[in-house]
């Protein structure tokens, strides 16, 4: 069982650049994790169009601070469409080259979702406090300034908003401490949908040299999903979004209806914020984003530092064994932190100890 996350001298500063979709769930959850963890300095959130239009997610955004007691933070409209693809392209090539194999979830850019201008009412109504008039990519720009050396991005959608602030302004790429991304896959599924509804921005930000850069893949991610259970703790919680706990999640898997329990990417990637030592195991890899028109666009392709021998098996440090070649990534791939294994329990423990406090409702 994970303890009290001890609170540091100095808090993380933390940046979230998120497709909020919701004010629960895989998208909305971190925030709220890293809203209430009392080590973390929350300085901002900016949205982003991934599985849902930014517009909207600015506007669950404003509402779930709202509804947690932490609308001090503030909340930077985001790229509502991406570098180079629009919704007529993606569409265009995923009836010629297909989707992502295997997962049918094509979030904002998916036939059956709203138009892109239309906003409706969050759980509750919409949020007293509105969104700040600065850009998000500008306010990126600042607060790394700001506080060089220091600034942690969650990137947990899209890398839209990521890479226009480091077009315009170079100079942060050294000033910030890490990027945290969720994406890519070496193994499970080449395609993952962060990367495929902006695969230039992806690419512009993986042939970036950032202090550190850690990625969670979907394959390391497959190993904590939702569950009933979680969800039932949290729903039964002093927590201000029990209730939508117990209707989003609980009331419809126990009148028999079909819940998908996904996995926990963002939430795991908030969690290592707040307690790195969740993060159990990395590779170094060498990693880089195929943005060429085509049956491979949007696929993340992996090199492994230390070369491999037949049968997947590492060779031994030093040079590579007779036949193996070294390791040959490709010209603008860099190294990356590679997350492959976590402490489940320890993450579980945490997540529904932030989830049950945040604004916690007094007895």
């Amino acid at each position: 069982m994970a303890g009290p996350v001890a609170v540091a001298q100095d808090p993380v500063l933390v940046i979230v650049d998120q497709d909020v979709d919701d004010i629960v769930g895989v998208n909305a959850d971190p925030i709220t994790m890293l809203a209430t963890a009392p080590n973390v300095r929350l300085l901002g959130v900016t949205t982003v169009t991934g599985d849902g239009w930014s517009l909207q997610g600015t506007a669950d955004t404003l509402r779930l601070l709202e509804l947690i007691g932490r609308s001090d933070v503030p909340v930077f409209q985001g790229a509502q469409a991406a570098l180079v693809e629009t919704p007529a392209t993606f569409a265009r090539d995923v009836h010629r080259f297909g989707g992502i194999r295997g997962d049918p979830w094509l979030g904002a850019y998916a036939e059956s979702s709203p138009k892109p201008q239309t906003v409706t009412a969050p759980p509750g109504g919409f949020a007293h406090a509105r969104a700040q008039t600065m850009p998000a990519a500008e306010f990126i720009v600042e607060t790394v300034r700001r506080h060089p050396h220091q600034v942690v991005l969650f990137c947990g959608g899209p890398l839209t908003n990521l890479a226009l602030a480091e077009t315009m302004a170079p100079d942060i790429v050294s000033l910030v401490r890490e990027v945290v991304f969720m994406g890519t896959s070496p193994l499970l599924q080449p395609k993952t949908i962060n990367v495929l509804l902006d695969p230039e921005a992806a690419a512009k930000v993986f042939h970036t040299d950032w202090p550190k850069l850690t990625v969670f893949t979907v394959d390391v991610t497959e190993k904590v999903h939702r569950s009933l259970e979680l969800s039932e703790t949290i729903a039964h919680s002093a927590s201000a979004l029990a209730p939508d706990y117990q209707e989003r999640f609980v009331t419809p898997a126990k009148s028999g209806a079909k819940v998908k329990w996904f996995r926990m990417p963002d939430e795991l990637m908030a969690a290592y914020i707040i307690d790195p030592s969740i993060v159990t195991h990395t590779e170094r890899d060498y990693v880089d984003i195929d943005v060429a028109t085509g049956l491979g666009r949007g696929n993340s392709v992996f090199w492994d530092m230390q070369p491999r021998d037949y049968g997947s098996t590492a060779t031994a440090s030093g040079p590579p064994a007779r036949g193996v070649q070294p390791s040959v990534p490709s010209a603008e791939a860099r190294l990356v932190d590679v997350v492959t294994d976590i402490d489940t329990a320890r993450f579980r423990a945490l997540f529904v100890r932030l989830m049950s406090e945040a604004g916690a409702r007094k007895p």
